[in-house]
């Protein structure tokens, strides 16, 4: 038996210590395409800015690696598709891949070359990226030419290095930079005509001082102003060739005034060539091959590091501390520890109903129920009939053997959903359990509403969870499972009537719980992959950039129900869970109501290497502590992050020299603040970790900061409220769900 696959899984949170390589599944390789089982993986800029979540999706989405980490591979052929004829198992080879941080991936043959002879499988993997870039940028793009001056910013890094083979090759002239004494010395000792400090502008000066008027092609990685001094360095009928991301990110704005001088601008971006323009990236992958066969190109310099240092292998490039490339070579197939999925199956004799199942979060539902054991579901819906996703999933089903019914049903009527129980116990089967899925969303503030559009919301939550209450009661359930939303308890200005309706269900819930009858009601966060917010990616990066919510797959999203349905009545829990994953200080800048004393538990949810960081409420630390102990806990905390980021013992880190001068650099200082967001529960990062504050003066910032005086009726007023109703002082606000569990069983006398 095939040795199961492990592939390394970035961490939600952007924490480059929380990456870890977790259990894969291996796919056999379809026509044209090949397996490899993967000897050594290169990492490139994009993934550390990947897995800081410093990057959009959308930068990324339209490529052929798309959002995932790892490009470009070396290995062995252990598989070959239909078709597949230049390729045979036992091969070593060098390939471009999606998720490269694997132990086997599955690619097209066309982006797959033979591993040229005398190469080991570390050195290889320092190819396919550097080289075609720099291939495709200089070769295809700017079209340099013998005797044409050359600008290399990054010099040192995979593709600087790569550059200044293909510019001598090409008889070109080198100018190059790099942001160390060290580099700038190797570069020059592998060919640069002349090397320049990266990390001044002086070299704006030094270019137009050796070249007399300028290069012909820079080849750019810097960024801001860097980038912009840069275009300054041409001369005319010159050509800028973009490798960078960071301003495409930024949405940086360029003056015209430069390109006056008939120069030209290119965008690179190696990802959608392969994607968009696959034949002839193959076309140019194989040309760069054979220059490794002549001999007129050789491998990178690189550092290699174990499946276990990959972290380090990260913070490394995030650090610029390398030269050449970083090569990680992944763990032994079959030893990293399958993740043992929690005991609960579901009935594989009785019958699952899901409403709302027609399409979306729902019929993934029906795909998880199906994983746990159902072999009998019940898919049900206004129209009764699914979408074109739904109608994939169950013809996916049915060939695993599993029947699935679709059926229209209006769970708002009484007894229709009781004829489609009744139904169901006609065929002499049983009920295992409820899914209810369905919803509506029509959003509007509630002084403006219509009656219609607040029924339409209302009534399949709120209506169709109490028929459904209704209808099971006398019957013996293994689960009841209601679909609510992480709005109920966070709020969503305009979105009034949906959390009434979410907050009704959860008092069901509550009360059958209290009744000793299953239930569970689940307060979802976003979930990124199907539904709503997957065909929506602009209101997901909108939702992820202004409130801090961060996408979860549904499928772990139900495992992690899975989970809370194990333990249903073994523990003395309400029956109302959350699963979200949230920023909790991005969402406080945005939501109100987490700004109210009743949520200043909800903290970060930073792990750090010894495990999970408790949040420190600084607030509460002042009216209970003496200054000086306050100083001293938020210090050491600050200290615990940098310690962390930097790799450093925490007594090795100064508390009175500046940030910078103890070795943390720009990109570091993102992840200091968005850590210090979450672990002091702030509204936003805290200022001036990049200019020159020391860990002392950062910590008097902090409790400056949340020492000063608010106004307590403002932090009490919740959004829905100051929306709806106005400011409303603490004593008289009631939570939803309270008055709701308080009079469920009138309100479900009136319904229909």
């Amino acid at each position: 038996e095939a040795a199961p696959a492990a592939r390394l899984e970035r961490s939600n949170t952007g924490g480059l210590n929380e990456m870890v390589w977790g259990p894969a599944e291996r796919a056999a390789p379809g026509p044209g395409e090949v397996e490899i089982a993967v000897a050594a993986t290169g990492l490139n800029f994009r993934d550390v800015l990947w897995a800081l979540s410093m990057l959009p999706e959308e930068i990324l989405e339209d490529g052929f690696a798309g959002p995932r980490l790892g490009l470009e591979v070396s290995g062995q052929v252990t598989a070959i598709g239909q078709g597949v004829v230049d390729f045979a198992v036992g091969d070593a080879v060098v390939a471009f891949a999606q998720s490269g941080f694997a132990t086997h991936v599955v690619v097209p043959e066309m982006v797959v070359a033979p591993m040229p002879a005398g190469l080991d499988p570390a050195a290889a993997a320092t190819v396919p990226v550097a080289f075609l870039t720099a291939y495709y940028a200089l070769c295809t793009c700017a079209r340099l030419r013998k005797g044409e001056w050359l600008l290399v910013h990054g010099g040192a890094g995979g593709v600087g290095l790569a550059a200044l083979q293909i510019a001598k090759w090409k008889g070109a002239r080198v100018i190059a930079t790099a942001g160390s004494r060290e580099k700038r010395a190797l570069v020059a000792a592998l060919g640069a005509e002349h090397v320049l400090d990266s990390r001044s502008l002086a070299f704006v000066d030094d270019v137009r001082r050796i070249t007399g008027d300028g290069v012909d092609v820079v080849l750019n990685s810097l960024f801001g102003e860097m980038m912009e001094r840069s275009l300054n360095c041409l001369r005319p009928f010159g050509r800028f060739v973009e490798l960078g991301k960071r301003d495409y990110v930024a949405n940086t704005h360029i003056g015209l005034r430069p390109f006056r001088r008939n120069l030209s601008y290119f965008g690179v971006d190696l990802d959608q060539v392969l994607q968009h323009q696959g034949e002839d990236g193959a076309r140019m992958f194989r040309e760069v091959m054979a220059l490794f066969v002549e001999g007129g190109l050789r491998p990178l310099p690189y550092q290699p590091f174990a499946a276990d240092e990959t972290s380090d292998a990260f913070r490394l490039m995030q650090q610029s501390g390398h030269v050449g490339k970083i090569v990680v070579t992944p763990p032994v197939p079959g030893s990293v520890a399958r993740v043992q999925r929690n005991a609960f199956t579901v009935s594989a004799e009785g019958v699952h109903l899901v409403t709302g199942g027609l399409g979306g979060f729902g019929i993934e539902a029906a795909r998880w129920l199906a994983d746990r054991g159902a072999k009998r579901i019940v898919l049900v819906g206004r129209s009764g009939k699914p979408n074109e996703e739904g109608r994939a999933v169950v013809a996916e089903l049915a060939a695993q053997g599993v029947r699935v019914e679709t059926k229209a049903c209006n769970i708002t009527s009484r007894r229709a959903v009781e004829a489609l129980i009744e139904g169901i116990e006609a065929r002499g089967e049983k009920l295992a359990g409820v899914i209810h899925g369905a919803m509506v969303l029509q959003d509007g503030l509630i002084s403006a509403i219509e009656p219609e559009t607040l029924e339409a919301v209302i009534a399949p939550k709120v209506i169709g969870a109490g028929h459904l209450d209704a209808a099971t009661r006398g019957r013996k359930l293994d689960y009841f499972v209601l679909f609510s939303s992480a709005t109920t308890f966070i709020g969503n200005p305009g979105q009034g009537s949906y959390v009434a309706a979410n907050g009704f269900m959860e008092g069901v819930a509550r009360q059958r719980r209290r009744l000793g009858l299953p239930a569970l009601a689940v307060a979802w966060g976003a979930i990124g992959d199907v539904g709503v917010l997957a065909r929506n990616k602009a209101v997901m990066e909108t939702l992820a950039s202004r409130v801090g919510v961060t996408p979860m797959d549904a499928r772990l999203c139900l495992d992690l129900m899975a989970e809370a349905l194990e333990s249903q009545g073994k523990t003395s829990d309400e029956g109302v869970i959350a699963i979200a994953a949230m920023h909790w200080g991005k969402a406080r800048e945005r939501l109100a109501t987490l700004r109210s004393p009743s949520y200043a538990s909800l903290g970060g949810d930073q792990q750090a290497e010894s495990g999970t960081v408790a949040a420190i409420n600084i607030g509460a630390l002042l009216r209970s502590q003496d200054i000086d102990t306050v100083r001293k806990t938020v210090s050491d905390a600050i200290v615990e992050d940098i310690a962390r980021i930097l790799r450093l013992p925490k007594d090795d880190i100064s508390r009175v020299r500046q940030l910078s001068e103890i070795g943390l650099d720009s990109l570091m200082g993102v992840e200091l603040g968005a850590s210090l967001q979450e672990r002091f529960a702030l509204d936003a990062p805290p200022a001036g970790i990049s200019s020159g504050l020391t860990v002392n003066e950062l910590t008097e910032t902090l409790i400056q900061a949340v020492a000063t005086p608010v106004d307590e009726a403002a932090g009490v007023t919740l959004s829905l409220a100051t929306k709806h109703v106005g400011d409303l002082d603490a004593a008289t606000l009631m939570p939803f769900n309270e008055l709701v569990e308080k009079n469920v069983s009138d309100i479900k006398e009136i319904l229909p």
